[in-house]
């Protein structure tokens, strides 16, 4: 190899990434791109929704709604069976001295609730995004189209995450 080719890999080489990208950091904070979501800083709302395949969605807390409800006591998901329309009581969280209830960010039959944290929430704070809440078989699939993609939500994340100086160091994911 030729000195100059040589140079040219070495300069190169910090921009060449070692496998497609999965997700973004914003301020600390992690956003996956394998996900869709649901932005509403007002209500102080940060979900994630993943397609599980079949009609079903995995719906979680994006780590900046995690870091926010540090520490997590309890999680009261609504049981499998359960039929919801948009923006009904999924769960309760109780979080310090708040009760705070989580939406459902899609219309949906609950067809699986993740016993893992129910039984210990607060690793919903550490890994926010293996830690899925429910899955909802989709009942209006069309609602997904109102859903946002990463990079639609990073500036809107940024400016919250800096105006309420959220810090995301607990999170691990």
């Amino acid at each position: 190899m030729r000195r100059r080719d040589f140079l040219k890999v070495i300069v190169l080489l910090p921009f060449v990434r070692a496998g497609p990208r999965t997700e973004m950091r914003v301020k600390g904070c992690s956003v996956r791109e394998d996900r869709l979501y649901r932005v509403e800083p007002y209500r102080g709302l940060f979900q994630w929704v993943k397609d599980e395949g079949g009609g079903v969605y995995s719906v979680g807390m994006m780590s900046v709604l995690a870091a926010l409800s540090y520490p997590l006591y309890s999680i009261k998901i609504k049981p499998v069976g359960t039929v919801l329309e948009f923006d009904e009581n999924l769960a309760v969280v109780e979080a310090g001295k708040k009760i705070a209830t989580f939406p459902t960010p899609i219309s949906g039959e609950v067809v699986e609730v993740n016993d893992q944290v129910v039984k210990n929430p607060e690793i919903v704070n550490r890994r926010p995004y293996s830690s899925w809440i429910a899955k909802l078989r989709a009942t209006r699939p069309e609602e997904i189209r109102n859903l946002k993609r990463a990079d639609e939500i990073v500036s809107e994340v940024e400016k919250f995450i800096v105006e309420e100086e959220v810090d995301c160091s607990i999170v691990k994911e």
